[in-house]
C-alpha cells in the first residue's frame, strides 16, 4: 500500500506530475469521492475534475452505496470519519469496504483512505481493508493525481530522473572534460 503519512518505513508516496488539464469526455474513468467534510469533497472534486475525471460524491455510506451500484465507478477515495446516514448510523470508510466486500464478491473497486486521523493507525487498518492507497490530509494534489493514475491503470508519466537520457547528437562536437 502506498502512503503519504510521511512515517518512518513507509513506502514513498509516487511523485508522479499530474496529468495536463483536459475536459471530461463520455469516457472518462469514474471516481467516487466520499467525505463528509464539505471544503475537502470541494478540493478533491476540482483536483479530479481538473485532469478530465467524472466525479461523484457522497457525503455519508447509503448515497456511496447506491453510487456504486448505479455508477460503478472505477475507484473510490474513502474518509474515514463520515457523519451519520439518514438512519442514523456512523459508518467509515472502512465500514462501506467491509459492506462491500460482503454484499459484492465481485467487488473490485480500488480505493484510497483519506484521513486526517492518527497515521499508524490509520495506516495500518488501511493496508489491511486492501486499500490501494492512504493519503493523510491535507491533500498533496501530486500524491492524489499519481495515486489515482496508478490505481485505474493509467501509466504514470516518468519523473524527470528516470527518463532516459536523450541521445547525443553526432553532427554536434563532443563537450570538453570539466577542468
Amino acid at each position: 500500500m502506498k502512503d503519504t503519512s510521511g512515517q518512518a518505513g513507509s513506502e514513498n508516496e509516487s511523485k508522479a506530475k499530474a496529468p495536463s488539464t483536459a475536459a471530461p469526455t463520455p469516457t472518462a474513468k469514474k471516481i467516487l469521492v466520499v467525505e463528509d467534510e464539505r471544503i475537502t469533497q470541494t478540493v478533491i472534486s476540482l483536483m479530479l475534475k481538473g485532469v478530465g475525471y467524472t466525479v461523484f460524491t457522497a457525503k455519508d455510506a447509503a448515497t456511496a452505496l447506491k453510487i456504486v451500484r448505479t455508477e460503478q465507478p472505477d475507484l473510490m477515495t474513502l474518509d474515514i470519519d463520515l457523519s451519520r446516514d439518514a438512519a442514523g448510523e456512523v459508518w467509515d470508510g472502512f465500514r462501506i469496504v467491509e459492506w462491500l466486500h460482503h454484499h459484492r464478491p465481485d467487488h473490485t473497486i480500488p480505493f484510497i483512505i483519506v484521513s486526517a486521523g492518527n497515521p499508524a493507525v490509520v495506516k495500518k487498518r488501511a493496508a489491511s481493508s486492501g486499500a490501494f492507497a492512504y493519503l493523510s490530509k491535507p491533500i498533496d494534489k501530486q500524491a492524489l493525481l499519481g495515486f489515482v493514475r496508478e490505481a485505474i491503470g493509467e501509466a504514470p508519466p516518468l519523473p524527470a530522473a528516470a527518463k532516459p537520457p536523450v541521445p547525443p547528437n553526432p553532427s554536434l562536437p563532443p563537450i570538453p572534460p570539466a577542468k
